[in-house]
């Protein structure tokens, strides 16, 4: 049955997708299938799919615009996925079908509910350890009382044998069998029933437990009861829409409750959801429709819900998530042509150039949607008053583009008008807010072009019964069809034309034959109209002369017909030509000099005889005299002019018709009808004279020949002047007059009345409109009916057509298959539209009417204007302009003219553009309005404009205008411009290089601008003729109000230099075009920079380890490489601004003026390689690149061809250098952002014996070039060599007032293998000293030594000059066993009095400048420190320098250990604390390094080495040593007999027995190599022994230390206010122990003082004598040191102490009595001895942990210890005296306040008070002496010094880990008031002090306000603590 159905579903399958699509979108399937339709279409919903098939069998295909749908497979495709429950039941994703265009659904399912039922679930299973079974069990819809089985399916599905047991449920609600063990093989089910037996009416709930080997697991045992309950998806993602269009999306609904469900949903706009309530019973679904139709562009995120259950308590929410976008359309014209306009920011304009009548043009728009949303659209034709005038039309009125898609869309033009330009308007409107485009179509109607070969047929003259025929042609010069016709009967006329009608195609010619054959001797003169469709008719005059025997008339010429044009406009036609003649010859007529006959006038010369005008073809056809209106009176007239006999069935013939012609001329005619003989009309009389204005009746007959047929003719008759019959009567030719043709049309048939005439069958071609005309004028329009049946038609314009048009002709008779050309006339009146319905009858049967109905109107004078006529000028500028657009339309279908007329007062501030113009019908013009202030107020103008009808001749006054009024309002104000930065930077930029940055102008008024800008350049100078480093893109420039505009700035310096303009502007005015007064508006600043590089740091590793940072500084001549990157590079230097391949040669041109040398030291052969890491810095503040070229970096590729053959020494030792890579560099090129740093390694390698060198070119982008000689020694092994950097050494300059010049230093480098011993020949310094009056000029201090492989020694020198000058000495230096050098020492002293500030102090190169160094990170390296150098600079002697730094650990799992080594020196003293120590991973720790000056001024220059290891492998290392020594021991103990005699068995070793343990090798001694411990030499392999295990190597880091140290004099004269920033340490006098004192005293020698002399010794004891009685007899010096000892000291006085205390309150005032603490003997005792116990087992403590310090360390702190020790002394013998003296006194002075006392203190207490408080007085000064003294004591200096060193790091440490932050503002606590004020009484003053014993009563003590009571400065005890 599925099949079935699905194959039945399968024959409509459009249908059928569109049906179900929305029902089941599911992702990965298709409908096509027929499983898969089985799979998913339910049974019952196939047959219902199948009857709703039959019902509707052929859907109809509608688009969406009618309101039906398309049924398209396409439009069900998915726009979003989601899971959400599907008709299956299961989770499986169902698609939200979705389509912005179309639905995909039938019209039937629009707002109905469609539901289906649910397929049953499935049951959820999962696999537990092989074990299939279901999750759930789960019973519904049972009843109470009733059991519900279910059976437990279990499935192995394991490859092994399964074992289980299960538990009943606990509950008695459910039950199974009797539980026993389960055995299940592989792929066997076992099926448990479950029961269920309700009690109650509620919800059940239990477990299921199976036990296996693995473990346990449960089944849950659900019964619910029956519920409402909903799903729905959570969200529903709708596709992107577009505003204003509509998007639609589905989803399933479905009822998984047990009972019927109704369901309500609320939504917000812009959402719908249908339908909106509904009805499902349990397991149906239904599918929601969800439609979205924004009005705004957003994104909308809203929430649907649906209430459902019992009183719609329940709810289900959906979020519902779309997208709104505005639609975007670009319209262009396809296939442009030149006249089109499309380009952007103008108006669209298709033209379709000149359209034939009739015909339909078409132009294709192109609709493109950029955008990534549908665009619908709709496309409108402008209003217009009548929609049947719309010549332009679009089909597409609406649509829809696909997104990124294109739409061509045709527009049509079918023109009706001939001769008209036709414009209209076309909206093209996307939905929503997008703007609308207006396209202008502009088209031209152009009609046939007919023409005639001449407009004359002269016949001549023809005997009667004679037939003459001429032919012309007549030609279509236009490329449309024009259908003509000629208005004459032939067959009843003696002209005949053949053809008489016909059709001219396009640029076609057609021969006319025309026939004349006279029926009487007469004039023959016929004017024919030749009618054409669309067209002006053409005129054809056809004359001939007919003589017969008796009557020879005069022959009529075509120059007769021009003269009779020219009478006939003088009034002479109206005279017979005798008449003519005799008042020609009587001299009342003249002849014009065309020979035409005037009445002369004595009107004046220059006006002109009357000439015939110029009549329109039309008027002239209309106006012939045959109607009431008639241009010229005619002369001859015949009434009626058509005749109408009707029915004449016969048998006789009816009553002639009754004629009357008239002679309106003053001469006697003669008439001639013309006749055919089977004409059935006829006139008698045929020939009759007709008397001068007199009337001639005659009649009109009528004669059917045959039954039942139609008859119309057209009669002609001639009448000429009687004179004119015989040529002899004409006296003057000139008189000669043509004759007069008059025609009568007349019609009839013979149908009896019982018969009708037969059915025409034509077709008639009539307009709906009267061309428009100017007022008072005809409005002409052609019709053309065209026979299209076999028989005749006959026509004739019936009666009850409007009185007000006129139509010829009126009646006639059409051949089959011919045409018929009607002209139809009117005089349109009035504005409004007026209907002329008029009807042809034909065949003579009022049943056969046509109605035509035609409209006409008098066009009127009137223009459309726009904005209520008012325009409105923004606020303007004084001195500018600004303008305004107005619009206007002529909805007339005239062209018109326009003017604006400005009064003369008005027009210097008001302006407008075109002035004048025309405007075409139904054209929108634009005009230009300027407005131009001249002050500061309010206009208000009013300005006439003047319409008037186009096409008027010039000079010609309109008779008709129409004027307009326009209000126009503007204000005139004052504004400025600003610039959004005053002061633009565009900071710093590489010379000769560009950049841009835009200058924002700020217009803050409400006028708009128009201004200049001016560029001046203030610094650096221009030069002539040289352009400005900046430049803008433009210096004029619009700013409407409240705006801003950008200016593009591009600078391109020059120069290195400081740049700087100010540009200003003027406003510009419009009515002069002057620029106005010139304003400041901005200054623009630049820095024109080159890249700078600096060189912060090196470090030397490999081989050249050995070799000082300072002495590597100089080898690689840095400070030179620095202070020239510093300057400008030469022009030369930037031929190539970067890097580039430009040599042909090996060795490249150098465009560098600087060539330094890169010295690599010397090192042995295939030792390590020597390693220099230099660090680069930028320091500039641009980035820029830099490179180390080698020559073959430098060379362009050649070809093998090309390149040299033969190379000299240097070439091909460049080449070996290079092949071997002798020298390597990484990386070779870089860069670096301003501030950044980079280290570059340098590396040499020892392959060759000699001296190898490389020419590098270090090139800086855009910056210098320098050449760098790569320089690099290798010697032999076993070799010495000392490396002398250069022959040559300058000495730092000396000022030459310096007693104790600084000693210098001179480095010496090893670079051998063995150590050397130096000796300095020094005689020839005594020369020099012999020279300069026996000073020592050079002194060196260490003449001879040895310097170790791979090591620098330092030689000491001095150099002290006398005098301002250079100083040169060559002095040899001898290598014993090598080589000898003279070196050149050179040396400067000053004058620095002379010299004054300029005077070198210190001379401090980039190696000394501490502000430049950077942290150097060597390769791999994992410790650092945060400083790699250290400059003190300048300072004292015997100083004490401290520098905190912090060593970095980086690793992250790493623990380090490191170890300082320190070299001794040869004066001063350098340390580090701590020495050695860990580094946790990712930890810093801080360490101090310190120098302490010697006594001698001199240079210090060292290197620190810290020594690093990895704790790990030292671990590892301390292991394998102890093993190592734990072998040796064993080895030593143990030994093996070897009986040689004994012959070695053969075994296997396969079958030898494993051994655990190996025997170790033999320790044997390593034989120490002479080589340095650096250099990693290849040795001789020995014989495999255990060797001892070697200390991993460490990693290196140095720290480079730098100092000057001056004399202490010096140092203040010339570094005064840098002294107090330093510490002098003085040394303590060092004292020996009592047993070493007694040997050093048996020891002495007793000529000790045997260098002194007597006389010396007595000389000093007298000075000194002289001195210290001289000071004791000064008694300035004593009130000095009394001042001194009086002052105060400001800082300690913060600082409270009891005496103090006591002492302040004694002075301020005799009330207040000193507030004492108890005494503080006791107390300072105790304290006292624990500082000093503190102070021994600090000692002690510090003594063991630093047992490696020096003795005299030792000796100093012993030395500290004796101190501190009497300053004890000191301080219990005064406390010991000053209590006994308490004692003696009075006894207590009690601690407590002092109550007010009324009793009068007598004279002698306040004597004894005196007393007392004066000597408290002495005992303090006397404490205040005690406390200088300790004060200047060096024990106190140093101990007071080491505190706050101590202070000051903890600081440091604290905050460089965050604990602390120095910049944080510090917090102020307020303390409460005192609540207890305290009051000295008398009687409590003669309290005496308390006791020692009376110190420990507890009483409540206050401190003293700080406003009465001083702090004294702090004991030496306090500030031990």
């Amino acid at each position: 049955m599925i099949m079935m159905a699905t194959a039945s579903l399968l024959h409509q399958p459009l249908f059928l997708m569109s049906l179900l699509s929305p029902l089941w979108s599911f992702p990965n399937s298709k409908l096509a299938r027929t499983t898969g339709l089985a799979r998913v279409l339910p049974l019952d919903l196939c047959s219902r799919c199948v009857m709703l098939i039959q019902a509707a069998p052929s859907p109809l295909m509608r688009t969406r615009d009618s309101g039906d749908y398309t049924m398209n497979s396409g439009s069900c495709l998915s726009t979003s996925t989601m899971a959400i429950p599907t008709i299956t039941g299961s989770s499986a994703a169902l698609s939200a079908c979705g389509s912005s265009n179309t639905s995909a659904h039938p019209a039937s399912f629009t707002g109905t509910q469609i539901c289906f039922p649910k397929r049953q679930d499935k049951v959820k299973k999962r696999v537990i350890w092989g074990i299939e079974v279901a999750e759930e069990l789960q019973w519904k819809g049972w009843a109470l009382g009733k059991e519900v089985t279910k059976n437990l399916t279990l499935k192995n599905i394991s490859l092994k044998i399964q074992k289980m047991k299960y538990r009943s449920p606990k509950t008695k609600f459910f039950f199974t069998v009797i539980p026993q063990p389960i055995l299940l093989s592989p792929g066997i089910t076992f099926t448990l029933p479950i029961i269920f037996r309700p009690l109650e009416e509620k919800e059940y709930v239990d477990q299921l437990w199976f036990e296996k080997a693995e473990g346990m697991f449960c089944v849950d045992l659900r019964a619910t009861l029956p519920c409402h309950s909903l799903t729905c998806p959570r969200s529903l993602q709708l596709p992107t829409c577009a505003v204003g269009d509509v998007t639609e999306a589905w989803f399933c609904l479905e009822n998984v409750g047990d009972l019927p469900t109704f369901f309500t949903w609320e939504f917000p706009s812009p959402f719908q959801i249908l339908p909106t309530t509904g009805l499902l019973e349990p397991g149906q679904a239904s599918c929601i429709k969800v439609t979205f139709h924004p009005l705004m562009a957003t994104i909308y995120e809203v929430q649907a819900t649906c209430w459902y259950g019992e009183g719609s308590k329940q709810k289900r929410s959906m979020q519902l998530q779309a997208v709104a976008k505005c639609a975007q359309l670009l319209v262009s014209i396809k296939q442009k042509r030149p006249e089109d306009q499309d380009a952007e920011g103008f108006q669209k304009v298709l033209h379709f150039g000149s359209v034939a009548v009739g015909c339909t043009a078409e132009r294709q728009i192109k609709l493109y949607n950029p955008s990534m949303v549908s665009a619908p659209f709709r496309i409108e034709v402008a209003p217009d008053m009548l929609a049947k005038d719309h010549t332009f039309s679009c089909p597409t009125t609406n649509g829809i583009v696909p997104p990124g898609e294109k739409k061509f869309v045709s527009v049509f033009f079918h023109p009706e008008t001939l001769d008209i330009r036709t414009i209209d308007y076309l909206s093209i409107m996307p939905s929503g807010c997008a703007s609308h485009t207006l396209l202008k179509v502009v088209g031209f109607c152009r009609g046939p072009e007919v023409s005639l070969q001449h407009c004359c047929v002269n016949f001549g003259w023809v005997n009667l019964g004679e037939t003459l025929e001429q032919t012309l042609w007549i030609e279509n010069k236009s490329d449309c069809t024009a259908y003509f016709q000629f208005a004459i009967d032939c067959q009843e006329s003696v002209f005949d034309i053949r053809p008489a009608f016909g059709t001219l195609v396009g640029k076609a010619r057609m021969t006319l034959h025309c026939t004349f054959q006279p029926t009487h001797p007469t004039i023959y003169s016929r004017r024919v109209a030749c009618l054409i469709h669309h067209q002006d008719p053409l005129f054809l005059d056809l004359i001939g002369t007919c003589h017969s025997d008796s009557t020879k008339p005069a022959i009529l010429r075509p120059q007769h017909l021009a003269w009779y044009r020219t009478h006939l406009a003088r009034g002479l036609t109206l005279y017979p030509p005798d008449i003519l003649g005799t008042m020609l010859r009587e001299k009342k007529l003249e002849q014009d000099k065309n020979g035409a006959l005037l009445i002369p006038t004595e009107a004046p010369e220059n006006v002109s005889a009357p000439q015939y005008p110029l009549i329109s073809p039309m008027n002239e056809y209309f106006f012939d005299g045959t109607s009431d209106i008639a241009i010229f009176p005619p002369p001859v007239s015949i009434e009626p002019t058509d005749v109408d006999f009707g029915a004449c069935p016969g048998p006789g013939d009816p009553n002639p018709v009754p004629l009357c012609l008239m002679n309106h001329t003053k001469g006697k005619i003669t008439v001639v009808w013309t006749r055919r003989p089977d004409c059935p009309f006829w006139v008698t009389p045929d020939t009759c004279d007709v008397p001068p204005l007199k009337s001639m009746a005659m009649r009109l007959h009528f004669h059917p020949p045959y039954p039942n047929c139609l008859y119309a003719v057209e009669l002609e008759a001639f009448t000429v002047y009687k004179v004119l019959q015989n040529y002899h009567n004409i006296e003057e030719d000139c008189t000669v007059c043509p004759s007069w043709c008059l025609t009568l049309r007349t019609r009839g048939h013979s149908y009896f009345a019982a018969l009708e005439p037969h059915i025409p069958q034509y077709s008639l071609d009539a307009p709906k409109l009267f061309p428009a005309v100017s007022p008072s004028e005809p409005s002409y329009r052609s019709l053309l009916l065209i026979n299209k049946g076999s028989m005749l038609l006959t026509f004739n314009l019936a009666p009850q057509s409007s009185s007000d048009i006129s139509l010829r002709p009126s009646s006639g008779l059409v051949a089959p298959g011919a045409h018929q050309i009607f002209l139809i006339c009117t005089y349109p009146k009035g504005n409004a539209w007026k209907q002329h319905i008029f009807y042809l009858q034909f065949n003579f049967c009022p049943q056969y009417l046509k109605e035509v109905s035609m409209q006409s109107r008098e066009e009127p004078l009137h223009l459309k204007l726009d904005t209520c006529k008012s325009v409105f000028f923004k606020p303007t500028w004084v001195g500018s302009s600004s303008s305004s657009l107005f619009t206007f339309r002529n909805p007339s279908r005239l062209p018109l003219e326009f003017e604006w007329r400005v009064s003369q007062q008005h027009r210097k501030m008001l302006a407008v553009n075109p002035a004048r113009g025309l405007i075409q019908p139904s054209e929108s013009l634009t005009v230009t309005w300027t407005f131009s202030p001249l002050k500061e107020t309010k206009y208000l103008f009013r300005v006439g404009m003047w319409v008037w009808e186009a096409g008027l001749p010039p000079d010609t006054k309109p008779p008709a205008t129409t004027h307009y009024m326009l209000r126009l309002v503007g204000m005139g104000i004052t504004s400025r411009l600003s610039a959004k930065e005053k002061e633009l930077d565009f900071g710093n930029l590489l010379v000769n290089s560009k950049q841009s940055r835009l200058l924002v102008l700020l217009n803050d008024g409400n006028c708009t601008l128009y201004y200049r800008l001016f560029l001046e350049q203030c610094s650096p100078e221009v030069m002539d003729d040289s352009p400005l480093a900046l430049q803008m893109d433009r210096t004029e420039g619009r700013m409407p109000p409240r705006s801003q505009d950008t200016i593009c700035l591009s600078a391109c310096p020059n120069r290195r230099s400081q740049y700087s303009w100010i540009i200003s502007y003027s406003l510009l005015s419009h009515r002069d075009n002057k620029a106005g007064e010139k304003q400041e508006l901005c200054h623009v600043f630049l820095t024109a920079v080159y890249p700078l590089l600096s060189i912060l740091d090196v470090c030397s590793m490999g081989s050249a380890e050995g070799i000082t940072r300072k002495h590597l500084w100089r080898l690689f001549s840095l400070d030179r490489l620095n202070s020239y990157l510093e300057r400008d590079p030469t022009p030369e230097e930037l031929t190539y601004k970067v890097p580039t391949r430009h040599s042909t040669s090996q060795i490249p041109t150098v465009f560098t003026p600087l060539k330094l040398d890169f010295n690599f030291g010397a090192a042995p052969i295939e030792a390590r390689p020597s390693v220099v890491l230099l660090a680069l810095k930028n320091i500039g503040a641009v980035p820029l690149d830099w490179a180390f070229l080698f020559p073959s970096d430098q060379q362009i590729d050649l070809e093998l061809w090309a390149e040299q053959a033969e190379f000299d020494c240097t070439e091909l030792h460049q080449m070996r250098v290079q092949d071997n890579c002798i020298f390597s560099i990484s990386p070779k090129a870089g860069s670096l952002g301003p501030g950044q740093e980079q280290m570059v390694e340098f590396k040499y390698s020892h392959l060759f014996i000699g001296t190898d060198r490389l020419p590098v070119l270090f090139k800086v982008s855009y910056g210098h070039e320098i050449l760098l000689n790569f320089i690099g020694v290798t010697v032999k092994l076993e070799q010495k060599y000392v490396h002398f950097t250069s022959t040559s050494h300058q000495f730092i300059p000396v000022p030459i007032d310096d007693t104790l010049p600084p000693r210098q230093i001179y480095e010496l480098y090893n670079g051998g293998s063995v150590p050397v011993t130096y000796e300095i020949q020094t005689n020839i310094l005594s020369q020099v000293q012999e020279k300069n009056f026996d000073h020592p000029i050079f002194s060196c201090l260490n003449p001879q030594g040895e310097i170790q492989p791979g090591s620098t020694a330092q030689v000491l020198w001095i150099f002290s000059p006398i005098e301002a000058k250079t100083y040169t000495v060559d002095v040899p230096i001898h290598i014993l066993g090598w080589n000898s050098a003279i070196i050149r020492f050179q040396g400067v002293g000053y004058d620095p009095h002379v010299m004054g500030d300029t005077a070198p102090f210190h001379n401090i190169s980039s190696w000394d400048n501490d502000s430049i160094h950077s942290r150097l990170m060597v390769p791999g390296q994992k410790v650092f420190l945060s400083r790699s150098h250290i400059s003190l600079g300048n300072i004292p002697v015997q100083s004490k320098c401290r520098r905190l730094l912090f060593l970095n650990n980086i690793s992250k799992n790493e623990t380090i250990v490191f170890e300082w080594q320190l070299k001794p020196l040869d004066f001063g003293e350098v340390s580090v604390s701590p020495m050695r120590g860990k580094v946790a991973p990712e930890e810093t720790i801080p360490f101090v390094v310190t120098l302490q000056t010697s006594v001698h001024a001199s240079f210090y220059s060292m290197d620190l080495v810290c020594k690093v290891h990895q704790q790990e492998l030292l671990n590892q290392y301390h292991k394998e040593l102890q093993e190592w020594k734990s072998e040796e021991v064993r080895q030593k103990v143990e030994f093996t007999i070897t009986d040689k005699k004994v012959k070695r068995r053969a075994y296997c070793t396969a079958c030898e027995p494993v051994r655990k343990y190996k025997t170790l090798p033999p320790i044997k001694n390593q034989q120490p190599l002479n080589r340095p411990a650096s250099w990693n030499l290849k040795i001789s392999k020995e014989e495999p022994s255990w060797l001892c295990p070697q200390l991993p190597s460490p990693g290196i880091l140095c720290l480079g230390l730098t100092a000057r140290a001056h004399a202490t004099d010096y140092f203040l004269a010339n570094f005064f206010s840098d002294f107090p920033r330093h510490f002098l340490h003085r040394e303590l006098p060092k004292r020996k122990c009592p047993s070493k004192e007694l040997v050093a005293s048996e020891e002495e020698s007793p000529d000790k003082w045997a260098s002194v002399s007597k006389q010396e010794k007595q000389l000093l004891v007298d000075c000194l004598t002289a001195i210290i009685r001289g000071l004791l007899e000064d008694k300035i010096f004593h009130e000095a040191v009394d001042q001194n000892l009086v002052e105060k000291i400001p800082y300690f006085c913060q600082f409270w102490s009891e005496q103090s205390a006591k002492f302040m309150a004694q002075n301020n005032s005799l009330h207040l009595a000193p507030v004492l603490s108890p005494s503080s003997s006791s107390w300072e005792e105790d304290k006292g001895k624990e500082q000093e116990e503190d102070e021994l087992s600090l000692g002690k403590k510090e003594m063991e942990e630093e047992e490696e310090k020096s003795k005299e360390e030792e000796e100093e702190l012993e030395e500290e210890e004796e101190e501190q020790e009497e300053l004890e002394e000191v301080k219990e013998t005064g406390k010991k005296e000053l209590e006994a003296e308490e004692l003696e006194k009075e006894e207590k002075l009690p601690w407590m306040a002092i109550e007010p006392t009324r009793q009068r203190m007598s004279q002698e207490s306040l004597k004894w008070r005196w007393q007392q408080q004066l000597k408290v007085i002495v005992k303090e000064e006397q404490e205040q002496d005690e406390k200088e003294a300790i004060s200047r004591l060096p024990a106190f200096a140093n101990l007071q010094e080491a505190l706050l060193e101590n202070m000051i790091q903890n600081i440091l440490v604290e905050a460089s880990r965050g604990e602390v932050v120095l910049t944080s503002r510090p917090r102020v606590i307020a303390l409460p008031p005192f609540s207890v004020s305290r009051i000295v009484t008398p009687d409590l003053l003669a309290a005496p002090p308390l006791g020692l014993h009376q110190a420990e009563v507890p009483r409540p003590v206050a401190p003293p306000p700080t406003n009465t009571l001083q702090m004294s400065a702090p004991r030496p005890t306090d500030l031990l603590l």
